[in-house]
Parts: structure tokens; sequence; C-alpha cells
């Protein structure tokens, strides 16, 4: 097995490169945050460590891991952004374990997809650290089943050992904290439940705390799910058969002998489960009682998540799975072993006994108005604080909620409060940085799930009315010099959207030349027409002076066409199409060919206050023109180039800044600066922050148009990364 050393230092921390360029500016004056979004997509599992107040692990399907604890200063801190676009499978987190013996101790199973090996991660500081082993099973950190339990588990009796559930090649076992690997010949079975083509395979590994007895769920068919160990897994025994037809998703074992389990009739979350149950496990005696809870209350779908209180061993909490409710998911609290139970609400009578606070992070409201946020769907973990019993948190498909006063809630509603400061997990397709006007964003940015913010603040998580909504976002644009003004496509047929207040507002265009979806789309400088080149197969692009009440064709370029706007001249736009570059001045009513010839993967790029200033990135090649497009100058001191973008120059003598992802053929794959108009560059990312996969699907780089230095990256599941020169 292979064994390999990795830094994983968090986020504030400097690089360590040398090489200069830009004036004074090295790689070791960046430091590197997130725009902050609060989240924004699955997080799976959630671990506290028991031997460490205060110390708890997320893990998320395509975002990595995180860490908070008093040094972080309860703020989510990223353990995995060393990955990079060579490792880029590893970032979908399949499961953690924290050491309750030695708390620095903490390990992960890297995976997004099957297909391709996993890979096990172990860290003797906290994380800060990691030794990485190959291994030859395969995990799915962003497949069917991603939120059960957790499939690697620490032996609190013996804390060398490290035990991993897989989905496809049974039990393994570490005896030296994780650095090497053995299968459990002696575990009897593999699963054989499988879901959209995924194997499921062991779902969890729990140890009774007051023996050495030691558990495991795997997804069987017939019913027979739940395996023993009393001898350190050299035999096993099947407990008896329990719901043929649904699967034990997580376990979690009291100090005072019980295990609880809840089941759905399908392992989540992309199937929705229709059904499921809660059971009480008397490890004494063997006996199976159902302690589902009956409420009539409307519930439906099937149970994701339970947790056991160490601190009042007869309380636990279980989420359910799959309950599309208007007010989302409810928590189930039991504080009798699961005799009786009470829920957040009740559906039919509209009763609610919560208060969701999303004042930190308004866009979860999610345009409700007067209703208060959902509680959350795909709730597939739930835990209660170790060492604080009103500390209720649990993950969802778009960040991390917590309970303040789960204790109190037979006196007072329970506060669920937003919990995900410093994770940020989507899928970033395109950012634009207008320049400063009072009352504009600071950022406009599109993503998956989510469409996409107008950012008031970068740093601040953005409130409910300037969150788009409206579809999945395929292409954005702003007027730079009217920034309020922004238009972005969606995959709907009926939705090109556009706002004139800064994205308080959002507005369908009233009509569209044709039902088309999708595409490029470049508004004015002044926001006084908008061109469209839909994804059709008419392949026409079409232009409007009056957001959608009326259009017109557009002639000269076709399907395929990537526009852009002068960022000065209002009649005045750029095409890349066909391998050649294509001029307007007529605020794109009528497109001509220049003659130059570009690649057909070129993507033009305008500067804010630079008229007739034109770059195209190429894959090996920058052109670049300035006097709108009549004639180029090639650039070749880059290697090789994945996108490229501009943000505010040093001073007003000065070019304005080129960012980069790419490669200078001597300081590899990574982030680039030029303040020189591409004469030279330097690296500002290290090997520590390799933000996944940049050279890969997010490729797409910005700058700040009013900040020196500031960049921001699209990552593939970690959120708009944010680069700042420290000061």
């Amino acid at each position: 097995m292979k064994l390999k050393r990795i830094t994983a230092a968090v986020l504030g921390a400097a690089m360590l490169m040398t090489t200069t360029a830009c004036g004074s500016i090295t790689a070791e004056d960046y430091i590197w945050s997130n725009v902050a979004m609060g989240g924004g997509g699955y997080v799976t599992g959630m671990v506290y460590n028991t031997g460490e107040e205060g110390l708890v692990y997320a893990r998320t399907d395509i975002g990595g891991l995180y860490r908070r604890s008093s040094r972080d200063n309860d703020t989510w801190q990223p353990l995995t952004d060393f990955l990079g676009a060579e490792n880029w499978n590893y970032i979908g987190i399949e499961s953690v374990a924290a050491d309750p013996v030695e708390p620095k101790r903490v390990y992960f199973a890297g995976g997004t997809y099957m297909g391709s090996p996993g890979a096990m991660f172990a860290s003797d500081d906290y994380g800060e650290t990691w030794t990485q082993v190959d291994v030859p099973f395969e995990c799915g950190g962003n497949q069917s089943g991603r939120g059960t339990g957790e499939r690697l588990m620490v032996n609190p009796n013996n804390n060398k050992e490290i035990w991993m559930g897989t989905r496809n090649a049974g039990l393994w076992k570490s005896e030296d904290f994780g650095k090497s690997w053995n299968k459990c010949e002696s575990f009897p079975v593999e699963g054989n439940y499988s879901q959209e083509s995924n194997n499921i395979g062991i779902m969890w590994v729990e140890f009774d705390p007051n023996s050495e007895d030691m558990y495991a769920g795997v997804a069987m068919t017939d019913g027979v799910c739940i395996y023993k160990s009393s001898d350190n897994g050299s035999t096993w025994e099947a407990l008896p058969a329990n719901e043929k037809g649904m699967y034990p998703l997580q376990a979690d074992i009291s100090p005072n002998g019980n295990m609880y389990i809840v089941y759905s009739d399908n392992c989540g979350p992309n199937m929705s489960p229709a059904a499921g149950k809660v059971y009480k496990y008397e490890l004494a005696s063997g006996t199976f009682t159902d302690i589902t809870p009956d409420l009539d209350d409307g519930r439906y779908g099937g149970f994701g998540g339970v947790s056991v209180d160490a601190q009042k061993p007869d309380t636990l909490v279980v989420s359910t799975l799959g309950w599309w409710s208007d007010q989302g998911d409810n928590i189930y609290y039991s504080n009798d072993g699961g005799s009786t139970w009470t829920g957040l609400f009740n559906d039919k009578t509209k009763e609610m006994n919560y208060q969701m606070d999303t004042s930190e992070c308004g866009w979860l409201d999610w345009g409700r108005g007067e209703n208060q946020a959902k509680t959350g769907w795909w709730t597939a973990d739930i835990n209660i604080n170790p060492f604080n019993s009103d500390e209720i948190m649990y993950g969802t498909g778009a960040t991390i909620f917590s309970t303040t006063n789960m204790t109190k809630y037979e006196t007072e509603p329970v506060t669920i409060a937003f919990d995900a400061y410093g994770l940020e997990e989507t899928a970033i397709f395109k950012m634009v940085s207008p320049p400063a006007q009072e009352g504009a964003p600071e950022l406009y940015s599109i993503m998956g799930d989510l469409t996409g913010f107008a950012h008031m603040d970068v740093t601040v998580c953005p409130d409910d009315a300037h969150f788009m909504k409206n579809g999945k976002a395929c292409d954005l644009d702003c007027a730079f010099l009217n920034p309020m003004i922004a238009v972005y496509t969606t995959e709907e047929r009926d939705a090109v959207v556009y706002t004139k207040d800064g994205g308080s507002t959002w507005n369908k265009m009233k009509t569209l030349p044709e039902p088309s979806q999708g595409g490029h789309i470049a508004v004015a400088a002044d926001g006084s027409s908008v061109v469209w080149a839909p994804a059709n197969a008419s392949g026409q692009v079409y232009v409007t002076f009056d957001f959608g009440e009326t259009w017109y064709y557009t002639e000269g370029i076709g399907f395929g066409a990537d526009i852009v706007a002068d960022r000065v001249d209002p009649s005045t736009f750029y095409a890349a199409y066909d391998g050649l570059f294509y001029v307007s001045h007529d605020g794109g009513v009528n497109f001509e060919s220049t003659g130059t010839l570009i690649a057909d993967s070129a993507v033009p790029k305008t500067i804010a206050g630079k008229e007739g200033h034109v770059w195209l990135a190429t894959g090996s090649l920058i052109m670049f023109s300035e006097d709108g497009g009549k004639t180029f100058s090639n650039i070749k001191t880059l290697s090789e180039i994945n996108a490229i973008g501009f943000g505010a120059a040093k001073d007003e003598n000065s070019y304005p800044v080129i960012y980069a992802i790419g490669n200078d053929g001597t300081n590899g794959s990574g982030i680039y600066m030029s303040g020189d108009k591409g004469e030279s560059w330097v690296r500002i990312n290290d090997e520590q922050h390799l933000f996944g996969n940049l050279n890969g699907s997010s490729g797409y780089i910005t700058g700040d148009s009013n900040v020196y230095g500031r960049v921001y990256i699209a990552t593939n599941g970690r959120g708009i990364i944010m680069g700042d020169i420290e000061k």
C-alpha cells in the first residue's frame, strides 16, 4: 500500500512559494478564504469527538472535510484543500472517524465516485497534515447512501484499530493508526442491495461503550442486516432478521445498553424513502422493540439519523428522511428511550414547536416570506453534542443547522440556527465583479443547484432578496457602466432573467423569441441592449433593447457563439464564433468577422474601463487586442491556460491585473497573477491550496474590479475561493 505525507494547512495560512513577479508581490503574500454563502451543498455527516469538548468534523459529498473547534473560533475550517486536479475524486468524503482516546487523531475515507479506487487518510494533528494510503476498494461520497452512518470507526478499546465498512469489498481493518489496511475475511457478507446502480454495502460500524462488542449494519435485501462480533472481528453472528425490505441507515448505542436504529425502505437521498421505522435493540436480551414515532402528524417517508445523548442515556433524537412537507424534515425527541416522542411540528394541525433563525444567512428562507425557513431536507445525519444537550446539530442539502435550547422544548419553542460559518460547498459556474457603485453588489455569481446570488458584501452570507432562485443558471453578465443591471440564462425554457436594482428583485423577460434555453448572454456596458445566443437547434441569436418586450434577429453569428460586451462603449459587442473573431458596433444587431483566426475553445474577455480591449485564452496562447479586435498580439508566457480573468490595477498608471488558471512550465499547475500584461507571472497558490479540480470543469477565474490583488476562483464543490494580498 502506498503512503504519502501531505500537509493540509487551513485557508488562512500563508503561501510558501518564492517566485517573484507583479512588482513586489510574491506567493507568500497571499491568504485564502471564501466568498461567504453559508454552505449551499449537502452535508452528509458530522462527528463530535467525545474526548475533546467542542471538536467536531463535518463531511460533504463534493466539498471535502471540515473541522470546527474552540481553536478555530468555532468557524469551520477546510481540511482537504491540498487535494487538487490529480486527486479530485478524493474530495467527496465517504466517512470520517474521530479518535476518542487521542483527540488529535482523525481519519477519513475519500472517494467521490465508485469506478476509481478510494483512499484512506490519517492525521495525528487534527487534520493539519495527512498520510494517504491507497487502497483497493472504492468509495461513493456523492452517490446513493452517502448519508448513512459512519462506515469508518476507531475502536475505543484499542485506538490503533480503525475499521472501515466498504460499499463493494466487505469490512477492512487497520492495526497501525490507519497506515495499512487488511480485509477482515471473517465478515460474512458484503451487502446485496444496490441503488441507482451503486453498491451500498456496509453502512456503519458501532462499538458498545460497555463492552468490546462491535456491530456493523449492511444493506441486505433479506432483512438480515446487522452483525455482531464479541472477539474483535474474528467471528460474527447475525442479529435476527428485522424489517425485511428496509435498511438500517444509522445506529447509536446508549451507555445503558440499548442500540437505537433508524430504517428506511431505500438508502436515500436521491430516491426519497416511502416508509421507515425506528427500533430499540436491547443488547443484553437481544430483543427488538418498535419505537417508531406515531404522532398522527402526517409523516411519511423514512428515517435518516439517530443520536443518543451521552449525558442522558434515555434521551435520543431521530430525523425523518424524504418527508417533503411544507416545513421540511421533522426531528423527533424522546427522553424515555423512545416510549414517547415530541416532534418539531405537526403537519396536520400546523402546530410548530420551533423557530428558525436564519438571520446570519438570509437566503435560507428561500423566498418563503412570512413563513419561516424550512427545517431542511435530505436530513440524513443528526447529532446531540456529547458535552451540551441543548445543541443538536444536523446536516441538510443546503447547510448545517443546530438547536440552541433543545432541553427546554417543553416550555419554549426550539430555536434552530444556521451553523455553517466557514463551510462552503457549491459548484460555481461564473462570477462577475462590477466596478463599485453605491447600492450595487460587489459580486454576481451563478452556480449549481442554488442558481446564484448578488453578493452585496462578499464576506457576509447573502440575504434572501439577493438570491436568484429561478432555475439552473447557465450564463451571467452585468452592465459595467450601470452594475445595477445584470442578466442570466437558465435551463428553463421560459427563463432569461434580469435585474435593474442590483439583484434586489429578479424578473423573467416578458417574452422570448422562441422556447429555447441556456446558452450565452451579454449586456451592453450601460444596459441598453442584451444579446442572447441560446442553446437552440435553429442556431439563431437574438437581441433586445427593452428587456424582452421585443426581440430582433442578430445577423452574422449563430449557434455556440460566445459573446461579450465592451465594458465602456455601449454599442460594441464581441463574439468568438466558428473559429473567427466578430465585432458588432450597433448594440448587437449585426456582427462582422474581422478575419482573425482563433481557437474554437477561445473565450473573449473584456476589461472595466478599457474601451476596445479584448483578450482571448486559447489553451496555450493568450491573444489580446487594444483596438477592438482589428489587430491582435500573442502572449506565450504560460504553457497551459485553462481560464483568465481581470481585476483592479495596482495604481492608476498600471494595467489591470491578469489572473489565470494554468501552468508556466516551471511552477506547475495553479493560480497565476500578472501585473505586466502577461509578460511575467507569479503563482499565488501553493500545493496545500489546490481547491479540488480547478483545471477541470470549474475553469473560471476573475479578479475584483475594485480591490487590487483580490481574485475569485470557481470550484466544483468548494464554493468561490477568494484570494487576497495580506495587509
